[in-house]
């Protein structure tokens, strides 16, 4: 009797460990098999154009001009999609097309084939927003034109992220555009294109401030920047914020603009059936890859578009046209609490990189539409990551996020990223004040040093050691340590830029909410000069040589030269 008592105790005990295993291995197989599976994402009305994609979790493959083929990469399993449950789809939008599979941006200095700032932070790598060498004498500011614009409702001027465009034409294709012809006819015309909060994008010439043209009015907020086309063609691309004008309610979404005759190419309505947010606002700014004719712009409705643009352009006849087709990437997750991105799209060669309004922080092969990795960065995010390729040629990321889940008390975390696989390299974090209207922590987006600072990242955070004040910090890049640190009494959104003297001296322009602008020397963190801009600097600066453009709350758009 015993023994059969042993016996079942023993068998009892074996079907005791036995049964979990089984369990957790019939759990995983399910799930892994559900994460690769597109088609477990919610079904829309069009699911028959869904493309079928499918990749493995553990990527060991080399990358070489845009392609896995140097190094392998492997990816950590915590950052692994399918660890974190999120499921993705890519849809067509009528047309019959399918993902291209020859994506490969070009390094940052080959982005632009115009002279100028064409998009915000200038290009691809999203690492500056200035275009050529300043001369500076006096380290001095100077006001040189003001333009007054106006306001819907309480959206007053330039908001974040506002920057402007600032580029010069190719002569034969200005004299085919509606520009006057007092400023058609000017040699060396930089023309200054600016999105606002009055519903206006505004084109003056960066000399004077004077009009070049008459304004195009959507008649509803715009939050974001403009976006001229690198490859110099007369394209302009450009989101809106808000949906309403008074007791107006009007269409929201994405727009592009012949910049022949200013007229409207294509409308992307934001309010998209297919996204899984019913939120319309686009302030993220899109990137052209020039050799595919293809755009990509990321919505707050949680959608990344790849628009083939199928562009026609006769530069003798003066005609340009498009003939859109479109692919959206959408993806869900049970942990995702807010799907959208306000950032804009970065991209090293096929993979783009962007955060949502959870907090998640994608890597996504542009060569199949599936992402290769996801990381948790703690808030939502507005700040545009910026990518470095260093001297070995491993590939960095820069992001940080603001203070808005997380309410009182809650850190803005300053992080670089391994970009290719999502491992931290280095992070610091920032105790910040949150306010529901202006949130804390790091909205602006960073100066990746270059020059005499190639050592420096620099990050603007706000509400960051005050209830009101902001830090300015230069960290080294290999360490994350703070090199210097300038503590404002007024927190800032505004983006900073680095513009540089031909022989590689260092300069950041840089502005605050009590509506001062600041040049500031990039070695040391020493203010040099300081001068009034009558209104709040949400938006960011653009600089073209030793001219410096930005726009305020207070309704103005200033030229500013540096002395």
């Amino acid at each position: 009797m015993n023994f059969f008592k042993a016996l079942l105790i023993t068998n009892i005990i074996i079907l005791i460990l036995i049964i979990p295993g089984f369990i957790f291995l019939n759990k995983y197989i399910t799930q892994r098999n559900n994460s690769n599976d597109p088609n477990t994402a919610k079904p829309t009305s069009n699911s028959s154009n869904i493309i079928d994609l499918n990749i493995e979790d553990n990527i060991e493959e080399d990358l070489d001009d845009g392609k896995l083929k140097e190094e392998s990469i492997i990816i950590p399993t915590e950052l692994q999609p399918s660890y974190n449950e999120f499921k993705w789809e890519v849809l067509k939008d009528k047309t019959p097309i399918s993902v291209n599979d020859n994506v490969n941006f070009p390094e940052p200095e080959e982005y632009n084939s115009i002279e100028g700032v064409t998009t915000f932070r200038g290009n691809n790598y999203r690492n500056s927003a200035s275009y050529g060498t300043v001369d500076v004498k006096e380290e001095k500011l100077e006001k040189v034109w003001s333009v007054k614009i106006g306001y819907i409702d309480t959206w007053t001027g330039v908001g974040w992220n506002g920057q402007p465009a600032i580029v010069k034409w190719d002569d034969n294709i200005r004299t085919k555009m509606n520009i006057f012809d007092n400023k058609k006819s000017k040699n060396n015309l930089k023309e200054v294109i600016y999105g606002t909060l009055d519903g206006k994008i505004y084109f003056l010439d960066l000399e004077d401030g004077k009009y070049t043209r008459n304004p195009i009015n959507i008649g509803f907020p715009i939050k974001g920047s403009v976006t001229v086309d690198p490859r110099g063609l007369p394209l302009l691309y450009c989101g809106q914020g808000v949906e309403k004008n008074g007791d107006v309610t009007g269409k929201i979404g994405f727009r592009i603009f012949s910049l022949i005759d200013q007229k409207l190419l294509l409308f992307i309505n934001g309010l998209d059936r297919d996204a899984y947010r019913y939120w319309g606002a686009f302030d993220s700014t899109p990137l052209i890859d020039a050799k595919n004719d293809t755009m990509y712009e990321c919505g707050e409705n949680g959608i990344l578009y790849s628009v083939k643009l199928n562009t026609s352009f006769d530069a003798d006849a003066g005609l340009i046209s498009i003939n859109p087709e479109i692919l959206k990437y959408r993806y869900t997750s049970p942990s995702l609490k807010r799907p959208g991105m306000e950032n804009s799209i970065a991209i090293y060669k096929n993979l783009a990189y962007f955060v949502d309004n959870t907090g998640y922080l994608h890597c996504v092969d542009l060569n199949t539409f599936t992402p290769r990795w996801v990381r948790f960065v703690n808030d939502d995010t507005d700040s545009t990551v910026a990518l470095e390729v260093s001297d070995d040629k491993k590939v960095y990321l820069y992001t940080a996020c603001e203070v808005d889940h997380q309410k009182s008390n809650g850190y803005s975390y300053v992080r670089k990223i391994n970009a290719l696989n999502g491992e931290l390299v280095w992070e610091n974090k920032y105790q910040c004040s949150y306010n529901s209207e202006t949130n804390g922590g790091v909205l602006a987006s960073p100066v990746v040093g270059k020059n005499d600072i190639d050592n420096l990242v620099i990050y603007n955070i706000a509400r960051a050691w005050n209830k009101n004040g902001g830090k300015l910090i230069a960290f080294d890049k290999e360490t994350g340590k703070e090199m210097w640190v300038i503590n404002f009494n007024n927190y800032s959104w505004s983006s900073p830029v680095d513009i540089y003297t031909k022989d590689g001296k260092s300069y950041l322009i840089f502005c605050d909410s009590a509506g001062y602008m600041y040049l500031i020397e990039g070695k040391t963190g020493k203010i040099l000069d300081k001068i009034p801009v009558g209104g709040n600097v949400e938006g960011s600066p653009a600089v073209y040589e030793d001219m410096i453009v930005v726009g305020t709350r207070g309704q103005q758009i200033f030229g500013i030269k540096v002395k």
